[in-house]
């Protein structure tokens, strides 16, 4: 019985259904483990042809500890596990094959490996290297040098097997979850422009400035979110055999990805300036608080950045090379509407409310200029 009170296996088989019926991180896990069992296998069949001896071990063994979700993070993977191996072997020996397996030289050299192992560039493969020395030195292999070439080897078979397991069966060049993480982000920023818009609509009773400001600031890591789901598809991209069968047009689609990241993030980082100028503004004198007219301009130009938001997600801009001809419409409506704002503040009678209102407004024009800039989607 899980946590939750549901029955493990039940948990499981749902598991298992989802991972079948669909694409997401169930169907992600179950193809990790099909490769590994298959590397391992291999590993362990292509090994036995070349030794007999007890590091055959070490062919699945290091299969099992290379194979990734995609090409990449397996060739990268594999590189520094066999060099922490071959660095770990090499420490080995400088005893074994020396002074021979001493118990006064094997903490010597093991605090040494164990140093060697945090150096930066072997990431999570460090800790092999004192795994592999400690084990080549108290189980005897490292006395002989051909038991370490023999060790050597295996390591190499188990990694070439993963690296082979990888490439038969490369994950799909799909840019779906990079365009969701977009959408999502776009859609976001949607929800919340078209709820201020109502409250605004409302008068100063409906202005619930730190709620709006709280939910401004969630798209910081809505943001970086987006980032990672955009890096995990560039990852399955790079080496990826398919790229032959997709075509050279997939570096590009990522660029717009991260161009559409970016643009978005400046525009959340306005919503943010405008949510705390209101709240700043609520949590200040009567006499310096938007006026209901005002509330009411403010509204109609939110309901507009709402709009172009949506028609991001609905002409799937991120599909696109420039913007298209319905979020270019969508922002001409806004800045018409900020026009109109301009106009009205010009017959306010409170000049004191006139820096507060100009504030508001700039941001929510910036907030339009990141929607249509086109040149820096090609250039990120």
């Amino acid at each position: 019985m899980s946590d939750d009170g549901v029955p493990v296996l039940d948990r499981v088989r749902r598991a298992l259904r989802r991972a079948l019926g669909r694409r997401g991180y169930e169907r992600e896990v179950l193809v990790v483990i099909v490769k590994c069992a298959l590397a391992a296998t291999l590993a362990w069949a292509v090994g036995s042809q070349l030794v007999s001896s007890s590091q055959l071990g070490f062919a699945p063994f290091s299969a099992l500890l290379v194979v990734r979700p995609s090409v990449y993070g397996s060739v990268l993977q594999s590189g520094r596990y066999v060099a922490a191996v071959v660095l770990g072997a090499l420490l080995a020996g400088l005893i074994g094959l020396t002074v021979g397996a001493q118990l006064w030289a094997f903490p010597l050299i093991l605090l040494a490996a164990l140093s060697v192992g945090y150096v930066p560039w072997f990431g999570e493969q460090g800790q092999q290297i004192p795994v592999v020395t400690a084990f080549a030195l108290a189980g005897g292999t490292a006395s002989s040098a051909a038991m370490l070439g023999e060790l050597l080897a295996m390591v190499c078979v188990g990694s070439a097997c993963a690296l082979a397991v990888n490439l038969l069966l490369a994950p799909a060049i799909r840019f779906r979850d990079a365009e969701m993480a977009v959408l999502d982000f776009s859609d976001g920023l949607r929800d919340l422009s078209r709820d201020m818009a109502r409250g605004c609509r409302e008068g100063e009773e409906g202005v619930d400035a730190a709620r709006w400001e709280r939910r401004a600031t969630g798209f910081d890591e809505t943001a970086r979110n987006a980032r990672t789901a955009v890096a995990r598809q560039e990852e399955r991209v790079r080496l990826n055999p398919r790229r032959l069968v997709a075509g050279p047009a997939h570096a590009v689609d990522l660029r717009r990805y991260r161009s559409w990241i970016n643009a978005l993030e400046r525009s959340a980082r306005h919503v943010q300036s405008l949510t705390r100028t209101l709240r700043n503004a609520a949590d200040g004198q009567a006499r310096s608080r938007p006026e209901e007219g005002f509330l009411g301009e403010l509204a109609g130009v939110l309901d507009s950045a709402a709009d172009a938001f949506q028609a991001v997600h609905d002409a799937e801009e991120p599909e696109r090379e420039s913007v298209s001809a319905d979020l270019a419409a969508r922002v001409d409506e806004g800045r018409r509407r900020l026009d109109e704002a301009r106009r009205w503040i010009e017959g306010e009678r409170e000049p004191r409310r006139v820096p507060l209102y100009t504030s508001l407004l700039t941001d929510v024009e910036r907030l339009y200029d990141e929607l249509c800039a086109g040149e820096p989607r090609q250039s990120a």
